[in-house]
C-alpha cells in the first residue's frame, strides 16, 4: 500500500519527488523544494485554496472543496482531475485523461485530455486536444482545437483552426476556419473565414465565410455566406444572402433568396417571398417563388412558377412556366409549356404550348399551339406553325401569321 503524506494548516509545504499519496489541508501554497517541478507517484488530495509555485507532476488530483487550485507551471495528472466543487487555474500546459471541474477551468499553455467538464467555464489560451470539452456556461479555446465534441450551455469560442466531430452551443457558437461535421446552436453562429461544415443546424441566425463549403443548412432565422460558398441543401425560415457565387443542390427559403453572383443548383429552389440574383440563375430542378424573381443575367431552369414578377435577361424554363395573376415578365422566356395567367404583363414569349388567360397583355408571341382567352392583348407579331385560337375581344396589334419554322428564341424581338 502506498504511503500517505499529510499536510495541514501551514503556511508553505515544500515538496520534491513523493512516492506515495500526498494530502493538503487549509495550506497557502505549495512549493518545489528543488527545481520547479513537484512529482507526486500518487494522489494529490487538496482542501481550500492552493497555490502550487512551479509544475507539478502526480497520478491523480483532487480538490474537495468549493475551492481553487492554481498551478503556476505545467500541471500533469495522468489518471484525472477531480474538483466538482470548484476550480483550476494552470498557466502552463495542462495534460490529464480525466477533467471535472465544479466551477472554472482555465488553462494558460495547451489543453491535452480525454474529457474535460466544467459546471462554469472553460478558457485555454493555447491549444486544445481532447474527445469531450464541455463547460456549462461557456468554452473558450484562443489556440487551435481538436475535439471530436466541444459544447457550451451559453457559448463555444474558437479562435484558432477547429476540427471537430461536434459543436453544440445552447446560445452562440463562433469559429474563426477549420472542419466541423455537426453544428447545433440555439441562437446564432459565425465562422469568419472558410470552414466546412456537414450539418449546419442553427435557431437564429448563421454566418460563413468566404471559400465555405456546408452540406446541409438548417436555420430559423437568416444565413449569410460572406463570399463564394458550395452547399448541399439550404433550409431557412427566414433570409438567405449569398455574398458571392454559390453551387449547392436545393434551397428552400420561407422569406428571401439574395446572392451577389451566379447562383447554380441541382435541385428544386422554393422561396416563400422575393429572390434577386446579381448574376445568372440556374437550376436543373424547378424554381418555385411566391414573390418575385429578379435576376441580372439570365434564368435557365426546367420549370418556373412565379406568384408576382420575374425579370431576367432571358428566362428559359425547357419543361415549363407558370406565372401568376397580376404578375408581370420583364425580358423573353422560351419554354415548353407556358401559361400566363389572367391580367399578367409579359414580353415576348416563345413555346411549343403557350396558353394566354383574359385580359393578359403579351409582347410577341412565337409558337406550336397558341391559345388566347377573351380580351387579352397582343402588342407585337404573332407567329405560330400549328394552331392558334383566341376567344372574344382579343385585340391584335399586328396580324397573326402562320409559319412553317419559328424564329431562333435567342433572336427574339
Amino acid at each position: 500500500m502506498a504511503e500517505k503524506f499529510e499536510y495541514k494548516n501551514e503556511s508553505v509545504v515544500e515538496l520534491s519527488t513523493t512516492d506515495g499519496d500526498v494530502e493538503i489541508r487549509n495550506c497557502r501554497s505549495l512549493r518545489p523544494q528543488q527545481g520547479n517541478e513537484i512529482i507526486i507517484s500518487g494522489t494529490l488530495t487538496v482542501f481550500g485554496d492552493l497555490d502550487i509555485e512551479g509544475s507539478l507532476k502526480c497520478d491523480s488530483l483532487i480538490l474537495k472543496t468549493r475551492d481553487r487550485i492554481a498551478v503556476l507551471g505545467d500541471l500533469i495528472a495522468t489518471s484525472g482531475i477531480d474538483a466538482r466543487k470548484g476550480s483550476i487555474s494552470v498557466e502552463g500546459n495542462l495534460d490529464s485523461r480525466d477533467i471535472e471541474v465544479g466551477a472554472s477551468l482555465q488553462v494558460g499553455g495547451n489543453l491535452n485530455c480525454i474529457s474535460a467538464k466544467a459546471g462554469a467555464s472553460i478558457k485555454v489560451t493555447g491549444n486544445a486536444v481532447a474527445q469531450r470539452a464541455t463547460g456549462g456556461a461557456s468554452v473558450k479555446i484562443e489556440g487551435d482545437c481538436t475535439v471530436e465534441r466541444i459544447a457550451g450551455g451559453g457559448s463555444v469560442v474558437v479562435y484558432g483552426t477547429i476540427n471537430a466531430e461536434e459543436l453544440d452551443a445552447g446560445g452562440s457558437g463562433k469559429v474563426v476556419t477549420g472542419t466541423i461535421k455537426k453544428v447545433s446552436v440555439g441562437g446564432s453562429f459565425k465562422a469568419e473565414e472558410a470552414i466546412e461544415i456537414d450539418d449546419l443546424d442553427v435557431g437564429g441566425s448563421a454566418k460563413v465565410g468566404p471559400g465555405s463549403k456546408v452540406k446541409n443548412v438548417d436555420i430559423g432565422g437568416t444565413f449569410k455566406a460572406e463570399g463564394d460558398i458550395e452547399f448541399g441543401e439550404i433550409d431557412v425560415g427566414g433570409t438567405v444572402k449569398l455574398g458571392g457565387v454559390a453551387h449547392g443542390e436545393s434551397v428552400n427559403v420561407g422569406g428571401t433568396l439574395k446572392t451577389e453572383g451566379d447562383l447554380t443548383t441541382t435541385g428544386a429552389i422554393e422561396v416563400g417571398g422575393t429572390v434577386a440574383v446579381e448574376g445568372n440563375l440556374t437550376c436543373e430542378d424547378k424554381i418555385k417563388v411566391g414573390g418575385t424573381v429578379r435576376v441580372d443575367g439570365r434564368i435557365h431552369t426546367f420549370r418556373i412558377i412565379v406568384g408576382g414578377e420575374i425579370s431576367a435577361e432571358y428566362t428559359k424554363a425547357t419543361d415549363g412556366i407558370r406565372i401568376g395573376k397580376r404578375a408581370e415578365v420583364r425580358g423573353p422566356v422560351e419554354s415548353k409549356e407556358i401559361l400566363i395567367r389572367e391580367r399578367a404583363r409579359t414580353e415576348s414569349l416563345h413555346g411549343d404550348d403557350i396558353r394566354i388567360e383574359e385580359r393578359a397583355r403579351v409582347g410577341n408571341l412565337y409558337g406550336r399551339k397558341i391559345y388566347i382567352e377573351r380580351d387579352a392583348i397582343v402588342e407585337g407579331e404573332t407567329l405560330y406553325t400549328e394552331s392558334l385560337e383566341s376567344e372574344n375581344g382579343v385585340e391584335f396589334r399586328e396580324e397573326p401569321k402562320k409559319v412553317d419554322k419559328l424564329p431562333n428564341p435567342e433572336e427574339m424581338k
